[in-house]
């Protein structure tokens, strides 16, 4: 090898391995990290090299499984099914059941575990109504998220979770554009960051638009981009999405500002089916890898913590049981190659 080749070779080494120091290595968690099992759960986290917790899901007005398929007037805050934060005649309330040691519990991942960010994520798929429940608020305050129980519950949000960096906006059921870029800006004002995730490729000039309306008033406050690589997202392409952003914003900067995708291995208990899905972590190494080189991709998420604890002893399909460090050890290599 000629002297300029292995200068080069180190040069790309050391390009290479800058920019794995600023990437982000997400992972979803639910229960997992609730009041009844964050202790132990930090336990196991501790040692791994993951940047950013992305906690869900959060809801508005309805529980995830005690919707009843139409919007809520009420901002009624829940944690998967369980109240947190009440609505109605007690809005900016606790939940007189609300574990006051749980918010504490969570900022300890930051010191005791390595995690450098932490963002609640609201919404996710059916059966949730979480951004229909923001736009009948919305509307049924003549355009205006000012003195709602919406604005309340969530100035009580951040003052109980502080260690909580933004909001994921997980939004599949409702793709309003009003309401939901004033529910960003809204939250923005108070102090928190924004971070979007987008699901399926019809929905893309949506999130698109939304971003350039935020940049044109609040530059920075969207933070990235969780774009969803699996089941229905699966046809995503980060570059795709880059490009539209490009083709609407030209002079935002693209580089890094969306993460990739995978989901873990679990079975599926459904009523309609039953079955393994996901991913063992070699075949999320070779499903991200295809993204690695891409210069819109700043790293990568994971869906989710929760399965890989349950079904990750016991995962068909992978060599051997399985951990949260296997599949992190996978999003690596996979973002190295």
């Amino acid at each position: 090898m000629h002297t300029s080749d292995q200068t080069n070779d180190r040069q790309d080494s050391i390009l290479g391995e800058a920019a794995m120091t600023d990437t982000r290595f997400a992972l979803y968690a639910g229960r997992a990290l609730g009041p009844s099992k964050i202790t132990e759960t930090v336990e196991i986290i501790k040692g791994s090299s993951w940047t950013t917790i992305m906690l869900g899901l959060f809801h508005i007005g309805w529980g995830a499984n005690s919707s009843p398929g139409h919007p809520q007037s009420d901002a009624e805050f829940f944690f998967n099914d369980t109240s947190i934060i009440l609505g109605g005649k007690d809005v900016g309330k606790l939940n007189p059941d609300f574990d006051r040691s749980w918010p504490e519990r969570l900022a300890n991942l930051k010191k005791s575990a390595g995690i450098k960010e932490i963002y609640a994520s609201f919404g996710g798929g059916s059966p949730v109504v979480d951004f229909e429940t923001v736009e009948k608020i919305y509307d049924g305050n003549n355009g205006s998220f000012e003195g709602t129980s919406l604005q309340k519950n969530f100035a009580l949000f951040k003052r109980t979770f502080p260690a909580i960096d933004g909001i994921d906006m997980d939004c599949e059921d409702n793709y309003e554009p009003k309401s939901f870029v004033a529910f960003c800006r809204m939250l923005i004002d108070m102090g928190l960051s924004i971070t979007f995730c987008p699901y399926d490729h019809e929905s893309m000039e949506f999130w698109v638009d939304a971003l350039a309306q935020l940049t044109h008033t609040n530059a920075g406050a969207v933070t990235w981009w969780n774009l969803q690589c699996y089941d229905g997202g699966g046809g995503n392409n980060p570059q795709d999405w880059a490009n539209a952003i490009k083709t609407q914003l030209p002079a935002f900067n693209t580089d890094r500002f969306i993460l990739a995708s995978d989901w873990s291995r679990f079975y599926e208990d459904d009523e309609n089916y039953k079955g393994w899905e996901g991913h063992c972590p070699q075949d999320v190494k070779a499903h991200l890898s295809v993204f690695g080189k891409q210069a819109c991709v700043g790293g990568a998420f994971l869906w989710n913590m929760d399965q890989i604890l349950e079904f990750g002893p016991r995962a068909e399909g992978c060599s051997r049981p399985v951990t949260m460090n296997d599949y992190f050890n996978a999003i690596r290599d996979a973002l190295q190659t």
